[in-house]
Order: C-alpha cells, then sequence, then structure tokens
C-alpha cells in the first residue's frame, strides 16, 4: 500500500504554528543549514535527527544528538529508528512536531491486537495504555533452531541492560515448540510476570527479560517492546487500612487514583502524618496497600514485584551509604552487589563513570563521603541506586535539611533524571523549586488526595498566591478565604474528584485502563504482601566476599575506630600489671583466690570487649541492609561476613589478653597455652557474636549500649566467678549453664593447673568434709596428697605455705642423740654423766622446739586445709573439668547466637 504524506506540525514556544510537509523517502532535522528541516535552537544539535520511509511505515531515528529526541515524551535511543504513529508528538529542543497522516492511512505503530504479517499472525500480549510507543523491534524465529538473548554482543539478540546476563536465556525449537530457558541468570526470566527455569512457549505468551518483553506470534515471530526509561504507574482506588476490625482501625491512604505518565518528573508534598510515605512505599511495592491496585505499564506490581525489582530505584531519607568509602568505593561496591555476577570489572567501572558524570561528581570520585556537602551526599544516595537503571525512582526527602542553593541543585539534578529517562516521584516540603517537576501530588489528612496536577496551577486552585500557603489551608490551620471557612479533608478530596484537573490527569489517562478493568469483571487489589525473592542474586559466597571486602575496607579508612578496635584491648589488658601480683600462683608468696579471680577476670574481659565492639555493627547500617536485601542481598552472607570479621579481630583480641597476663604474671610450668588461646578466642568470638545479637535486635543505635549492660550483668554475677555456683540459688545454677563466662573461665581454670593437686586427691575427690574430718594423721599420711603431713610436699597450691609462719620453712627438730649405755669403766663416771646432763637439757630443749614446730605445724597444715577446703567448696568442680566439651559448649552457643541473629535479621525483613 503507497504511503500516504505525511504532515508536522510544528510548534515553539509563542511563536505561529507552522508546517512542513514530509514528502520524500527521507527529511533530515538539525541545526545545520544544509537539513531539510532547520529548527535554530541551541538544545538542538547539527544532525539531530531524521524522519524516514519504512515499507508502510514511518520511523524517526535520533542521531545521538546531545539533549535527545523524545515521541510522547520518550526519550528515543540513538541511532535506533523509532515507529510514529499518527498523532504522535516529537520533541526536539525547544519545539514540539506533531505528526499528522491522512485518516485512511494505515496505522504505523505495532500493537497489541495488531496483523504483523499477511498471513493474519496477531499479538496476543497483556494490554497497557501507551504501549504502542515501546515498540522496538520483530523477531524473526522461522527457520531457527536456536535464538540466544543476553547482555553479549555473541547473543542473537541483545539487550544491552546492568540487569540483563552476559548470556541470560536461549530459545530453543523441540518437536515443533519453542521452548525458553533461562540460562542460570542473575535476574531471572519471566512468563506472564512468573519466574521460570524452563518453559514451553505459547502464542501471546510475554516474555520478559531485564527491561525489555517479547511477546511470540502464531506466525512464528516475536515483538520485542523496550521497557527502559518507559515505565507508566497507574493507581487505581489505592487505599491502605491498618489495625482493621479493632476499636485502633485507622485509614492511611483513602481511595486514590493517580496516574504517572513514563518520564514524569512528581512530587508528592502535603501535610505531616497525611500518608506521603505510605503512598510513596505502597507505589514502590516496600509497603503494600491493602486493597485497590498499582500498575506498572498495565501490569500489577504487587504480583509480579520480582519482576520489576530490578527497574524500582529507592532512595530512602537517611543516606544508604558507608561515610568511611569513598565516592567511587561506594559505588563500587553496590555495582558488583546489583549487577550480574559475570559483569566485567571495565563494565562495572564504564557504568560506575557514567553515573558519575550525570552526578556531576566525577571530580570528587576519590573523596571520602564523610567530607562531603549534604548535597554531594545526597548525590551519592542516588548514584547508588542508578547503577543499574532504573526506570522507576523513587525518593524520600532528598532535599530534607539542605540549604536553599544546593536543593535547587537537587531539583534540577532530579529533573534531568526525568528527562533522561526515568519517571521520578519524590516527597519533599520544599516550595521554592517545585515548578521544576511535572505534576504535584498533595495529600491532606488521612492520606485523601486534595490536588494532582502541574505545580504553576496549585495555587489558583487552591485560591492563594504561593505554594507555600497551601499547607495551613489543608491542614486546616487557616479557613479556606473562598469561602472564609475550615475546609475538611473529606472536602478537599470531594473538590478535585469533581474538578477538570482530576478528568484530565486521572480519568483521561486511564480512560483505556478503567474500560479494561471493567471489561474483565475484576478489580485490581494489592496482596498487602510483598512475594520472596525468587531471582538468582549473584552467589551468597560472592556477596560474602563483597561485603567482607567492604567491611575491612570501612573499618581500615575510620582511623578512629581504627584505633579503639585495635588498640582498646592492649590498653585494657596491661592493666595485669597493676592489678596482679606476678607471684600470684607461688606456693608461699601466691594467693590462690585471687589467682582464680584473676582467670575469671580474663575471658570476661574478652567477652566485655568483643561486645562492645560489635553491638552497633547491625543497628548502625539497617537503612543500607534494607535497601540491599530488596535488590536481592541475602542475610547469611551479609551476617556472616560480619562473623568472618568477628572471627579475625577475636584472634588478635585473644592473643593480645594472653599475651600480657603471661607477662604481667609468672603461670606455672607446663602449661598448655595453645588450649589456652583457642578458650581465650572462643570467649571472644561469643562476646563478639553477643553483641551482635544486640545490635540485630536493637530498635536503634541509642538503645544498644543499654540492651549490651543488660547482656553482661548476668555474665559477671552468674559465670561463677564474682559469686561461686555452688552458693548460687538453685535458679543462680541453672542460669549460670547459659552464661559464657562459666565455661571458658572452668577451662581456664582447669588448664592453669590452679587445683590440679587437689582434683587428684582422693581424699577431696572421693570423700565428704565429715569423711575427711574423721581422718587420723596416719591415714592422711597413707592416703592423702593435700591433707595432713604430706600436705606441703606435694600440694602445689598457691599461698598454701604462709611466709609468716615459721614451719612453712624449717625442718622438724632433730631429737638429741641418746648418751650411751651406762659406763663399765667407773672412771668415766663423771663423763657420762655429763653427758646424761647435757642429753637433759638438749631433751628439754628440743621438747620446747618441737612443741614449737608442732604447733606451727598443726597451725600451717591447719591453714592449709582451710584454704583447700574454701577454694574446693568454692571452686572444686572447676579443678578437673572436661576442657573440649566446654569448647564444645562455647561453639553450640556462639551457634545459637548466629541463629538468634539470623532469626532477628530476617524478622526485620518481614
Amino acid at each position: 500500500m503507497p504511503v500516504s504524506p505525511a504532515l508536522l506540525k510544528i510548534h515553539k514556544g509563542s511563536e505561529p504554528v507552522w508546517e512542513y510537509s514530509v514528502n520524500t523517502e527521507v527529511v533530515t532535522i538539525g541545526r545545520a543549514t544544509n537539513s531539510d528541516l532547520v529548527i535554530n535552537d541551541p538544545l538542538v544539535s547539527r544532525q539531530h535527527a531524521q524522519i524516514s520511509r519504512n515499507g508502510d511505515r514511518y520511523q524517526i531515528t535520533d542521531f545521538g544528538s546531545t539533549d535527545g529526541t523524545r515521541v510522547n515524551k520518550l526519550r528515543l535511543q540513538p541511532n535506533i529508528p523509532h515507529p510514529l504513529a499518527n498523532g504522535d508528538t516529537i520533541s526536539i529542543g525547544h519545539s514540539e512536531l506533531q505528526f499528522i497522516l491522512d485518516s485512511n492511512s494505515v496505522p504505523t505503530t505495532v500493537s497489541p491486537h495488531q496483523k504483523l504479517s499477511s498471513d493474519g499472525a496477531t499479538v496476543v500480549a497483556q494490554n497497557f495504555v501507551g504501549e504502542e510507543t515501546l515498540f522496538l523491534s520483530q523477531l524473526d524465529l522461522r527457520g531457527r533452531d536456536i535464538l540466544t538473548i543476553g547482555r553479549e554482543p555473541k547473543n542473537n539478540t541483545v539487550v544491552n541492560h546492568p540487569a540483563v546476563s552476559r548470556f541470560h536465556a536461549k530459545i530453543t525449537r523441540e518437536n515443533g515448540s519453542f521452548i525458553l530457558k533461562d540460562l542460570d541468570s542473575t535476574n531471572g526470566t519471566y512468563v506472564n510476570g512468573k519466574q521460570i527455569s524452563e518453559r514451553t512457549l505459547r502464542v501471546g505468551d510475554s516474555v520478559r527479560i531485564g527491561p525489555c518483553r517479547f511477546v511470540l506470534n502464531v506466525d512464528e515471530t516475536m515483538v520485542r517492546y523496550n521497557e527502559e526509561g518507559n515505565l507508566r504507574i497507574d493507581v487505581v482506588h489505592l487505599s491502605k487500612v491498618v489495625n482493621k476490625g479493632t476499636p485502633d482501625e485507622k485509614t492511611l491512604l483513602n481511595d486514590i487514583s493517580l496516574c504517572v505518565e513514563a518520564r514524569e518528573f512528581v512530587v508528592i508534598a502535603g501535610v505531616s502524618g497525611g500518608g506521603k510515605s505510605t503512598l510513596m512505599d505502597a507505589l514502590n511495592g516496600f509497603r503494600p496497600a491493602t486493597s485497590g491496585g498499582v500498575l506498572v505499564n498495565g501490569t500489577d506490581l504487587y504480583k509480579n514485584f520480582n519482576a520489576y525489582r530490578n527497574e524500582l530505584g529507592y532512595v530512602p531519607q537517611k543516606d544508604i551509604i558507608h561515610l568511611e568509602l569513598t565516592i567511587y568505593q561506594a559505588l563500587d561496591c553496590a555495582a558488583k552487589l546489583r549487577m550480574p555476577a559475570d559483569t566485567t570489572a571495565t563494565e562495572r567501572q564504564q557504568r560506575i563513570n557514567e553515573v558519575l558524570k550525570d552526578l556531576g561528581l566525577t571530580q570528587r570520585r576519590d573523596v571520602q563521603i564523610s567530607a562531603l556537602s549534604g548535597g554531594q551526599l545526597k548525590r551519592v544516595s542516588m548514584g547508588v541506586e542508578l547503577l543499574a537503571k532504573p526506570s522507576l525512582f523513587f525518593l524520600d526527602e532528598a532535599t530534607s535539611g539542605l540549604d536553599p542553593g544546593t536543593e535547587a541543585d537537587v531539583m534540577k539534578l532530579l529533573r534531568k533524571l526525568a528527562d533522561q529517562g526515568r519517571t521520578v516521584l519524590l516527597i519533599t516540603h520544599a516550595t521554592e523549586n517545585v515548578t521544576l517537576c511535572d505534576l504535584v501530588v498533595f495529600l491532606a489528612a488521612g492520606g485523601r488526595v486534595a490536588y494532582f496536577g502541574p505545580p504553576a496551577e496549585a495555587p489558583a486552585y487552591f485560591g492563594v498566591e504561593k505554594f507555600s500557603e497551601i499547607y495551613p489551608l489543608v491542614e486546616g490551620k487557616a479557613p479556606d478565604p473562598r469561602v472564609a471557612r475550615v475546609v475538611p479533608p473529606e472536602e478537599w478530596q470531594k473538590r478535585y474528584l469533581q474538578s477538570p484537573l482530576y478528568q484530565k490527569y486521572v480519568a483521561e489517562r486511564q480512560k483505556n485502563l478503567s474500560a479494561e478493568a471493567q471489561g474483565s469483571g475484576q478489580g485490581y487489589s494489592g496482596s498487602g504482601k510483598l512475594p520472596s525473592v525468587k531471582s538468582k542474586p549473584i552467589s551468597a559466597l560472592r556477596q560474602f566476599l563483597i561485603l567482607s571486602s567492604r567491611n575491612w575496607t570501612c573499618l581500615f579508612r575510620d582511623r578512629i575506630t581504627l584505633a579503639l578496635t585495635f588498640a582498646a584491648t592492649p590498653l585494657i589488658a596491661s592493666l595485669d600489671f597493676i592489678l596482679w601480683e606476678r607471684q600470684m600462683f607461688d606456693i608461699q608468696e601466691g594467693n590462690a583466690g585471687r589467682a582464680i579471680g584473676m582467670l575469671f577476670n580474663t575471658p570476661l574481659l574478652a567477652i566485655l570487649i568483643g561486645s562492645l565492639l560489635t553491638m552497633r555493627e547491625i543497628v548502625k547500617e539497617v537503612d543500607i541492609y534494607r535497601r540491599e536485601h530488596l535488590i536481592g542481598l541475602q542475610v547469611l552472607p551479609y551476617i556472616l561476613s560480619k562473623v568472618g570479621m568477628i572471627v579475625i579481630l577475636a584472634l588478635y583480641q585473644a592473643a593480645v589478653i594472653l599475651l600480657s597476663k603471661k607477662m604481667a604474671i609468672d603461670f606455672p610450668d607446663g602449661l598448655d597455652w595453645g588450649a589456652m588461646y583457642v578458650t581465650l578466642v572462643l570467649a571472644t568470638i561469643a562476646g563478639m557474636m553477643m553483641g551482635l545479637v544486640v545490635s540485630a535486635i536493637s530498635p536503634n543505635q541509642n538503645v544498644a549500649p543499654m540492651l549490651t549492660i543488660l547482656f553482661l550483668v548476668p555474665q559477671i554475677t552468674f559465670g561463677g566467678g564474682t559469686v561461686p555456683v555452688p552458693a548460687l540459688s538453685p535458679i543462680g545454677q541453672v542460669v549460670s549453664n547459659f552464661t559464657l563466662t562459666k565455661w571458658s573461665f572452668e577451662s581456664l581454670v582447669t588448664l592453669v593447673k590452679v587445683g590440679n593437686n587437689i582434683a587428684e586427691d582422693p581424699c577431696w575427690r572421693d570423700k565428704s568434709k565429715s569423711e575427711r574430718d574423721k581422718l587420723t594423721d596416719k591415714q592422711k599420711e597413707e592416703q592423702c596428697k593435700c591433707l595432713g603431713p604430706k600436705l606441703f610436699d606435694g600440694c602445689l597450691v598457691a599461698g598454701i605455705k604462709d611466709k609468716d609462719r615459721p614451719f612453712t620453712n624449717k625442718a622438724e627438730p632433730a631429737k638429741p642423740a641418746d648418751p650411751g649405755k651406762f659406763p663399765d669403766d667407773l672412771s668415766q663416771l663423771d663423763n657420762y654423766k655429763k653427758k646424761v646432763d647435757n642429753y637433759k637439757a638438749d631433751m628439754n630443749r628440743w621438747q620446747d622446739e618441737y612443741s614449737a614446730w608442732k604447733g606451727d605445724r598443726e597451725s600451717a597444715i591447719g591453714k592449709a586445709e582451710g584454704i583447700i577446703d574454701n577454694i574446693h567448696k568454692d571452686f572444686g568442680k572447676t579443678f578437673d573439668v572436661n576442657v573440649s566439651r566446654n569448647w564444645g559448649i562455647l561453639g553450640f552457643q556462639i551457634a545459637v547466637m548466629l541463629g538468634m541473629v539470623l532469626v532477628a535479621q530476617k524478622l526485620k525483613d518481614k
């Protein structure tokens, strides 16, 4: 069929409308004087675009112009022909060209139900308003046995987008049918909104890969629609009610209907508590509404959230970046988490550089984020989201706290981002630069729409002169000057629903959509709950490595935290040289009680420092984690990246504590220092895990220190060192078994051999106190090692030899020698009598010395037995514990706490 001549009606500002007839095969458009259609405008490139005939259709191609070419507000991809339909509006610079065909001409844009070939092949696809503008190309499967789709240029069909894997999917012909198979892609392949691994395609099936949709026809062709930068949002009778059916029932959103066209910049404003954040989170699917629906290009967002997950960019009010990193480091880490695992370093760097250029941060790429201004910081938060090229961009209070100049810069940037090909929605209280947006949603109390339309028309609509004067009217703090009374929210809502603005920006835009809804007999409703993440994000191992690298980078770039992390333990451990006597384990100079106290203090110190180091580790980045989780970050690698860091820090901390003890105190010989190190490492890891539990359950950083104290107090009071376990109440003894300090403390007591001789002595090990009291000295000497006469010979217990009692350092007095028998020779009688007299004197002296020695002996033995009895009564069960079993218990406690952290984090995800 011959193509009818086309006409361009050209509008430029207030200038008169003029016409240009398209009556040749090709019409070039540009600023250059040799162009067929010359548009003298600095925003127009010299060779800007061309309109050409393609068979029985017209098409327009942008030549990579600086400002771009737009058809019905959709920016064209450079050098890719775009079909034109009758009535299309072409925007070039400040000019708008309306494309007009003869009414009898054939429509030139493929629609979802239009014939594509002479054999009557029909596309049976999910229809939505504006779909005809997304047509990109038609794929011919006839004669093909295989068709590959992916980011790599070697594929038969290339989809160059960060969300698409290098080799994403393939279609093969098997027994006359087409089989679609996902090639283990990162972000998944979807058929009719459902993720598939392999599926036989039927005519009319809609296949979604990244931003592109492919529809299979009966003639073995597929129509490719490109939705990148072309996503429209329809909100249909959206409501949200909490605590429904209870006295606390409250309506947060009240029957909201809106339509946001692709590439529009929309501001959500309104009174405090009006539901702005609730509306935004309902629109992006993060917190779905309870009734009504949100449609993205005609598709239910809630039911197909995974398919659109990577098309959503969300910048919360709090900045979702680590301040310790440089701009480039933050973007690089975010890119590794968001982009497919097969993305090369070159591709990643190229995308980062593109984002830096868009944000105007190229010259600041190596600056630490903590040194940035408020506006630059907000730009980096935006950059993290822009890496994945989202077509829907949501921002919550992006201009909050910024000075007027910076606020204006951010608003201009958002305007630019929308013009580049994004649908932008922003919550803001700013009024000075609101005219930079296309439309404003103004919410009254109770989540009611009081206005939805152009910002320039809002003051006149409300009967005021300035946009800022709207707030007191809608809040009910000032009367409406037109009716001289305060207008309630219900009336503001009713006025808007009856206004021409509602007809123009909602009813007219959703005219076809509403007809479909009525025709199907079905409404659109949100499920109230997001579907789980079914896409295949980068592997858990890769996420673990990325996050671990980021954790260490943040630590080493934060000099204060780094210094505290590595210096706190040596500084605190150095107190050993002040607190403890060097000879505390000596049998004479030492003190068993203080030695046991030191051994309790050692793991307690490790647990204390460990928990304080990690008590904020999770809660400090809760907003960052929440956003990264929404784009596929798994909780297990996230937590394990923290645990991995903990283990390395624990190895260091335990070594410092043990080395300090070894230098400050003379320990007994022959100790197993390796086992003592393992005990302290486990105690430190357990303390750090306890800190992670606190961090995971803390609602904010301010609560974490108090919760840590509550967790530490039982470690001190029930650990068995401050109050011996036998002295605790029955309930206290049960609680003691759940502490971390008990098992590490008991292990150290056994390993240091404080009471190993007592534990080995059958008189202490096997006999009760009453049975020991009945033993004679001879029985003690024969049976006991740490009881009775042999106590000081083989029982090495610190301090049992009292240096103030002479017995402990003097041997038993020697008994005087007998003077011999009476002499036969009487001449020796006088000499013998002298020997007898001397013997009597020596015996008297010996008896005195022996009595004194025996008294000292009995006193020393009694005191030593008393010392041993006291420590045996309080700590006897710690003298010979199964250290391996205690390590196992500590390991089990660590595993339980890891499980608690995972559960707490999972609950936050819901």
